[in-house]
């Protein structure tokens, strides 16, 4: 038997297809997910609940409009705000002469009641308080308390709410 020559033929090398895309994108899914549930945690824990409380600050005018009274002239470190939920609260807090307090709650609601000094349940700061529910013409409540601060000053309260 002879033996053929044979000849070596070259082959031709092409480039194999790979499944790295593949693989890349099942990868790339977890991942995402992952990175989005950490900046859904990264949001989370910066964003301060207070501010979508509900609690925003109004005019003062409004708030004593809303309990049927005028702001008190002379007051000092007037604040007002609104706490909005499923009825309007409107809060007041500013510091009035102390001989000017039962003035203005008697100016404010001439028909009564005024301030009194006993069964206001506050608390033992508190020296005197009014509650008075919705009269004819009115759909809220308003409440008042007083605590003194020093012997010139008083601290007062408004809230006035629908009940």
């Amino acid at each position: 038997m002879t033996q053929a020559q044979t000849e070596t033929v070259a082959e031709e090398i092409r480039p194999g297809r790979t499944r790295w895309g593949v693989f890349t994108a099942i990868l790339a899914v977890p991942a995402l997910v992952v990175a989005g549930l950490i900046a859904l945690l990264v949001a989370w824990l910066f964003t301060d609940d207070s501010v979508d409380a509900g609690v925003r600050k109004v005019s003062c005018a409004e708030a004593f409009a809303y309990g049927g009274a005028k702001p008190p002239t002379g007051a000092r470190d007037l604040t007002c705000v609104l706490e909005a939920a499923q009825d309007p609260r409107y809060e007041a807090r500013f510091r009035l002469r102390r001989d000017e307090v039962s003035a203005w709650v008697a100016a404010s609601y001439p028909d009564g009641p005024g301030l009194r000094n006993v069964q206001c349940g506050g608390g033992a700061d508190i020296e005197a308080c009014m509650n008075r529910g919705p009269v004819a013409g009115q759909s809220s409540s308003v409440q008042v308390e007083v605590t003194y601060d020093g012997s010139n000053w008083s601290e007062v309260r408004f809230v006035a709410f629908t009940l």
